[in-house]
Order: structure tokens, then C-alpha cells, then sequence
């Protein structure tokens, strides 16, 4: 990841539940589930987002 694009966010036990859900999208078995995470969110981010 570019240094300069890179964001840390802590978590907080209050935000556990929604970080897993996320996580779980994004890292789990299920590629659909990612598939969607990812095309629903696509048409908010520009080019100078992308880590390319």
C-alpha cells in the first residue's frame, strides 16, 4: 500500500461488530458477498483513491 494513501482507523469494541461483518465480506469464503461490497461502493471512488 502507498504510504501516502494509507489510513488507520482504530477500532473500538463498539464498532467490533460492523469491522467483523465488514471483514468478513471482504476476506471470507463467500466472493459474491465481496463481489457486491465492491461494486457498490466503485462509483464513489476516484482515481486518486486506488492504491495502483
Amino acid at each position: 500500500m502507498n504510504p501516502e494513501n494509507r489510513v488507520l482507523v482504530q477500532v473500538k469494541v463498539e464498532d467490533a461488530e460492523r469491522a467483523d461483518a465488514i471483514f468478513t465480506k471482504l476476506m471470507g469464503e463467500e466472493v459474491l458477498l465481496r463481489k457486491n461490497f465492491i461494486q457498490s461502493r466503485a462509483k464513489d471512488v476516484t482515481i486518486e483513491e486506488l492504491d495502483i
